[in-house]
């Protein structure tokens, strides 16, 4: 590493450690703090589980507030150094503004590289580990149930409902079992029992309790014993629990064949999207890193407080993009890939081309 290189790292890291520590600080007090203060206060958690579930979401935090202290700062040490005239004195060298930022822009692909393993490595094993504390305060605490959860149809309309009071999973034997269907998404059939089996895709009721709709008003009927295809086999029960973010990679991957292989093309959609989506966020950190040099040449944004709403304005719209257009892939409207890799192409144009702008 040349001289230049080490003395433009030094002002890039106290700026991109405070970035850090300012964005997380705001993801902290709007996301996971609000949640931990709801399960003591609302929920009557104890204190030592909630604060585990508290922690274990800080590196989740961690790993989306990299990015964006990449951006913060790339722009402050290029605006300190064009502030105090010593870009000038760079150029005036002989030195580009892209030899400049260069260490600059390896420390982004670095961050991207971090980024990335930590969200497949430490997030969902964090994540999934809080989801059980959360599970286990609730089994005890607030006596809810040990599974429920929902099917759907191929256009993602409501198709089934179930529910168990609790699972063995020894024997798949279920207690206080709900079954609820709709049909077109409106209300159709109701079941109830009081122990239930799980038999591969099947749940077999025992003492049923059977309502449905019908032009006549609502009938309902008994019955010793009943089986019912849920279209879910009792080794799917943990990842039936996950949500994508409490799966790596791999499981994701599995999740979405599975799907795929149902017919469930809505949640399948919504996986793929979510796999190349957690592939894609992370390398936004170099792109953030290029554009924070052309932006940090203006002296007037040399303040710590502009620097963020410059910051914050460059991530609102990145992350807009990106939401928007993933909506787009879970419906299927375009390819997951080209859809998640989009707000990255476009960050990148604009980053590369306003430095060559600025160069010039």
């Amino acid at each position: 590493m040349s001289r230049l290189d080490r003395y433009v790292v030094t002002e890039l890291i106290p700026p991109f450690v405070f970035g850090v520590g300012a964005f997380l600080i705001v993801l902290v007090g709007v996301s996971i703090l609000p949640n931990m203060l709801k399960l003591v206060f609302r929920q009557g958690f104890p204190a030592l589980p909630a604060l585990k579930v508290f922690l274990l979401g800080l590196p989740g935090l961690i790993a989306m507030t990299l990015p964006m202290a990449m951006l913060f700062g790339s722009l402050m040490s290029i605006s300190r150094l064009s502030g105090e005239g010593e870009v000038v004195a760079m150029r005036a060298g002989g030195i580009s503004l892209p030899r400049i930022g260069a260490s600059v822009m390896v420390a982004g692909l670095l961050v991207s590289v971090g980024a990335l393993v930590v969200n497949e490595t430490v997030v969902p094993a964090c994540n999934a580990r809080a989801f059980e504390i959360t599970r286990a305060g609730r089994e005890t605490v607030l006596k809810r149930g040990d599974l429920e959860f929902q099917v759907r149809d191929n256009q993602g309309r409501l198709r089934r409902w179930l529910y168990a009071g609790h699972v063995d999973p020894d024997t798949l034997t279920m207690t206080d079992a709900l079954v609820v269907e709709f049909r077109k998404g409106a209300y159709w059939h109701f079941f109830t029992a009081k122990r239930a089996k799980w038999q591969g895709e099947t749940w077999v009721l025992e003492n049923v309790k059977h309502e449905w709709q019908t032009q006549q008003g609502p009938q309902t009927e008994t019955a010793a014993k009943l089986a019912l295809n849920i279209g879910r086999t009792a080794e799917e029960l943990d990842r039936i629990k996950k949500d994508p973010e409490e799966m790596t990679l791999t499981e994701a991957r599995q999740q979405a064949a599975l799907a795929e292989s149902r017919g469930d093309r809505v949640q399948a959609g919504k996986l793929r999207q979510h796999i190349q989506i957690r592939l894609a966020v992370p390398w936004c950190s170099l792109g953030f890193a290029v554009l924070g040099l052309p932006l940090g040449l203006r002296r007037q944004r040399s303040s710590r407080g502009i620097g963020l709403g410059v910051s914050l304005v460059v991530i609102f719209g990145y992350y807009v993009v990106l939401h928007t257009l993933s909506i787009l892939g879970e419906r299927g409207v375009a390819d997951h890939m080209l859809i998640a890799w989009t707000p990255n192409l476009l960050l990148y144009l604009a980053a590369f081309g306003l430095l060559l702008n600025s160069s010039r």
